[in-house]
Protein backbone atom coordinates (compact mmCIF):
# COMPACT_ATOMS: atom_id res chain seq x y z
CA UNK A 1 0.00 0.00 0.00
CA UNK A 2 1.15 3.22 -0.97
CA UNK A 3 2.98 5.15 2.50
CA UNK A 4 4.36 8.82 2.75
CA UNK A 5 6.97 9.83 5.56
CA UNK A 6 7.82 12.81 5.87
CA UNK A 7 11.65 12.46 6.41
CA UNK A 8 12.09 10.04 3.69
CA UNK A 9 10.20 12.77 1.18
CA UNK A 10 11.66 15.71 2.68
CA UNK A 11 12.49 18.24 -0.19
CA UNK A 12 15.64 20.34 -0.80
CA UNK A 13 13.93 22.14 -3.63
CA UNK A 14 9.97 22.25 -3.87
CA UNK A 15 6.80 23.40 -1.64
CA UNK A 16 4.85 21.35 -1.88
CA UNK A 17 6.34 17.76 -2.47
CA UNK A 18 4.61 15.17 -3.37
CA UNK A 19 1.54 15.04 -0.95
CA UNK A 20 3.70 17.30 2.17
CA UNK A 21 3.68 21.30 2.46
CA UNK A 22 5.79 23.35 4.62
CA UNK A 23 4.23 26.42 6.03
CA UNK A 24 2.43 28.15 8.76
CA UNK A 25 -1.12 29.71 10.51
CA UNK A 26 -1.52 32.52 12.51
CA UNK A 27 -1.51 32.97 16.03
CA UNK A 28 -4.73 31.84 17.72
CA UNK A 29 -5.73 29.84 14.81
CA UNK A 30 -4.31 26.62 14.29
CA UNK A 31 -7.68 25.24 13.44
CA UNK A 32 -9.05 27.56 10.61
CA UNK A 33 -5.90 29.80 10.29
CA UNK A 34 -4.90 29.92 6.27
CA UNK A 35 -2.48 27.69 5.67
CA UNK A 36 0.33 29.88 4.35
CA UNK A 37 3.13 28.09 2.38
CA UNK A 38 7.19 28.93 2.98
CA UNK A 39 8.67 30.02 0.10
CA UNK A 40 12.65 29.48 0.21
CA UNK A 41 14.97 27.42 1.69
CA UNK A 42 18.12 28.38 3.55
CA UNK A 43 21.10 26.47 4.59
CA UNK A 44 21.89 27.10 7.80
CA UNK A 45 24.81 30.22 8.04
CA UNK A 46 27.52 28.55 10.01
CA UNK A 47 27.38 25.53 7.37
CA UNK A 48 26.36 22.62 10.34
CA UNK A 49 24.32 20.84 7.59
CA UNK A 50 20.35 21.77 8.63
CA UNK A 51 18.68 23.78 6.32
CA UNK A 52 15.24 25.74 6.86
CA UNK A 53 11.93 26.60 5.19
CA UNK A 54 10.90 29.99 5.59
CA UNK A 55 7.97 32.49 4.78
CA UNK A 56 8.87 35.22 2.57
CA UNK A 57 9.33 37.80 6.37
CA UNK A 58 11.48 35.06 8.05
CA UNK A 59 15.00 33.41 7.55
CA UNK A 60 17.83 32.01 10.37
CA UNK A 61 17.30 33.70 13.60
CA UNK A 62 15.62 36.18 13.11
CA UNK A 63 11.57 34.80 14.34
CA UNK A 64 12.44 31.35 14.40
CA UNK A 65 8.95 29.74 12.48
CA UNK A 66 10.52 27.33 9.91
CA UNK A 67 10.32 23.65 9.32
CA UNK A 68 13.97 22.17 9.06
CA UNK A 69 15.94 19.46 8.20
CA UNK A 70 19.31 18.01 8.93
CA UNK A 71 20.74 16.36 5.43
CA UNK A 72 23.42 14.99 7.31
CA UNK A 73 23.51 10.88 8.34
CA UNK A 74 24.45 12.01 11.94
CA UNK A 75 23.44 13.70 15.23
CA UNK A 76 23.89 17.68 14.94
CA UNK A 77 24.88 20.03 18.09
CA UNK A 78 23.56 23.50 17.76
CA UNK A 79 23.42 25.47 20.10
CA UNK A 80 21.07 23.65 22.82
CA UNK A 81 19.58 21.87 20.51
CA UNK A 82 20.50 18.27 19.60
CA UNK A 83 19.80 17.00 16.02
CA UNK A 84 19.19 13.86 14.70
CA UNK A 85 20.50 12.96 11.77
CA UNK A 86 18.50 12.77 8.14
CA UNK A 87 15.29 14.50 10.26
CA UNK A 88 12.62 16.70 10.53
CA UNK A 89 11.97 19.40 13.18
CA UNK A 90 9.45 22.28 13.54
CA UNK A 91 9.72 25.48 15.07
CA UNK A 92 6.68 28.49 15.85
CA UNK A 93 7.13 32.11 15.70
CA UNK A 94 8.16 34.72 18.45
CA UNK A 95 5.14 35.90 17.52
CA UNK A 96 2.40 33.11 17.93
CA UNK A 97 2.32 31.86 14.42
CA UNK A 98 2.71 27.91 14.27
CA UNK A 99 4.82 26.05 12.52
CA UNK A 100 2.65 23.50 10.06
CA UNK A 101 3.98 20.29 7.68
CA UNK A 102 0.46 19.76 5.80
CA UNK A 103 -0.64 16.52 4.34
CA UNK A 104 -2.64 16.55 1.24
CA UNK A 105 -5.06 13.81 0.37
CA UNK A 106 -4.39 12.62 -3.05
CA UNK A 107 -7.62 11.00 -3.19
CA UNK A 108 -10.49 8.98 -1.64
CA UNK A 109 -9.09 6.50 0.82
CA UNK A 110 -8.79 5.46 4.58
CA UNK A 111 -5.45 6.67 6.03
CA UNK A 112 -3.38 5.37 8.44
CA UNK A 113 -1.79 8.71 10.66
CA UNK A 114 1.27 7.84 12.49
CA UNK A 115 3.13 10.47 14.21
CA UNK A 116 5.52 10.92 17.31
CA UNK A 117 6.57 14.96 18.55
CA UNK A 118 9.63 15.62 20.73
CA UNK A 119 11.53 18.10 22.27
CA UNK A 120 15.19 18.00 21.09
CA UNK A 121 16.29 20.94 22.44
CA UNK A 122 18.00 20.52 25.98
CA UNK A 123 16.32 24.27 27.69
CA UNK A 124 12.84 23.07 26.68
CA UNK A 125 9.78 24.14 28.54
CA UNK A 126 6.19 23.54 26.91
CA UNK A 127 5.36 23.22 23.27
CA UNK A 128 1.82 22.92 21.65
CA UNK A 129 1.06 20.28 19.13
CA UNK A 130 -1.92 19.22 17.23
CA UNK A 131 -3.08 17.28 14.38
CA UNK A 132 -5.53 18.79 12.39
CA UNK A 133 -8.32 17.29 9.67
CA UNK A 134 -9.63 19.97 6.91
CA UNK A 135 -9.08 23.11 9.28
CA UNK A 136 -12.03 21.45 10.95
CA UNK A 137 -11.77 18.73 13.37
CA UNK A 138 -8.80 18.55 15.87
CA UNK A 139 -7.66 15.32 16.48
CA UNK A 140 -5.23 15.06 18.87
CA UNK A 141 -3.66 18.03 21.08
CA UNK A 142 -0.93 17.74 23.70
CA UNK A 143 1.89 19.63 25.39
CA UNK A 144 5.42 18.55 25.03
CA UNK A 145 6.53 19.61 28.86
CA UNK A 146 10.57 19.36 29.61
CA UNK A 147 14.01 18.61 27.81
CA UNK A 148 13.42 15.25 25.90
CA UNK A 149 9.20 14.38 26.12
CA UNK A 150 7.82 12.80 23.74
CA UNK A 151 4.48 11.87 22.65
CA UNK A 152 2.62 9.72 19.79
CA UNK A 153 -0.54 9.38 18.18
CA UNK A 154 -1.73 6.94 15.62
CA UNK A 155 -5.49 6.40 14.11
CA UNK A 156 -7.17 5.86 10.74
CA UNK A 157 -9.30 7.97 9.24
CA UNK A 158 -11.60 8.26 5.89
CA UNK A 159 -10.15 11.11 4.22
CA UNK A 160 -11.59 12.83 0.95
CA UNK A 161 -9.16 13.81 -1.75
CA UNK A 162 -7.42 16.55 -1.83
CA UNK A 163 -8.92 17.39 2.26
CA UNK A 164 -5.47 18.20 4.35
CA UNK A 165 -4.35 16.79 7.66
CA UNK A 166 -2.18 19.08 9.53
CA UNK A 167 0.59 18.62 11.64
CA UNK A 168 1.22 21.62 14.15
CA UNK A 169 3.91 22.62 16.73
CA UNK A 170 2.78 26.13 19.14
CA UNK A 171 3.82 28.07 21.51
CA UNK A 172 2.45 25.67 24.33
CA UNK A 173 1.15 26.53 27.88
CA UNK A 174 3.96 29.00 28.51
CA UNK A 175 3.37 31.22 25.39
CA UNK A 176 6.89 31.62 25.00
CA UNK A 177 8.73 30.49 21.47
CA UNK A 178 12.22 29.66 22.87
CA UNK A 179 13.46 26.25 23.25
CA UNK A 180 10.83 25.23 21.40
CA UNK A 181 12.13 22.85 18.54
CA UNK A 182 10.63 20.20 18.22
CA UNK A 183 11.08 16.82 16.32
CA UNK A 184 8.36 15.53 13.89
CA UNK A 185 9.79 12.00 13.94
CA UNK A 186 8.14 9.45 12.59
CA UNK A 187 5.48 11.41 10.61
CA UNK A 188 3.68 8.96 8.19
CA UNK A 189 0.60 8.30 6.69
CA UNK A 190 -0.88 5.40 4.85
CA UNK A 191 -3.20 3.94 2.78
CA UNK A 192 -5.10 0.97 4.76
CA UNK A 193 -7.81 -1.48 2.99
CA UNK A 194 -9.45 -2.61 6.23
CA UNK A 195 -12.43 -0.92 7.65
CA UNK A 196 -11.82 2.53 9.34
CA UNK A 197 -11.22 2.09 12.99
CA UNK A 198 -14.29 4.23 14.61
CA UNK A 199 -12.66 4.59 18.01
CA UNK A 200 -9.03 6.14 18.55
CA UNK A 201 -7.99 4.48 21.83
CA UNK A 202 -4.32 6.17 22.16
CA UNK A 203 -6.66 9.70 23.20
CA UNK A 204 -9.87 8.82 23.38
CA UNK A 205 -11.80 10.22 20.29
CA UNK A 206 -14.84 8.72 19.06
CA UNK A 207 -15.79 9.03 15.08
CA UNK A 208 -19.74 10.01 14.92
CA UNK A 209 -21.69 9.96 11.51
CA UNK A 210 -24.17 12.67 11.40
CA UNK A 211 -25.61 13.69 8.03
CA UNK A 212 -22.16 12.66 6.13
CA UNK A 213 -20.59 14.85 8.07
CA UNK A 214 -17.25 13.43 9.67
CA UNK A 215 -16.74 14.69 13.09
CA UNK A 216 -14.05 13.41 15.99
CA UNK A 217 -15.80 14.01 19.47
CA UNK A 218 -13.62 13.25 22.92
CA UNK A 219 -15.01 11.34 25.10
Amino acid sequence: MPKWSLSSDFSLKHNPSSAWSYGSKPAGYHVTGVFSSFTHLDPEPNGNGIVGWFGIDNAWYIHGLGVYYNTKPTTVITGSVIFPGNSVAMHPSDDGRFSVVRFTAPKDENYVLDATFAHIDTCALHTGVYIIYNNLVTLWEIDLAGPEDSKSFKTTISVKAIEPIDFIVGVGLDNNYVCDTTLARRYSVSITRYRENRQNVNVGYQKQNNNNHRAYNKI
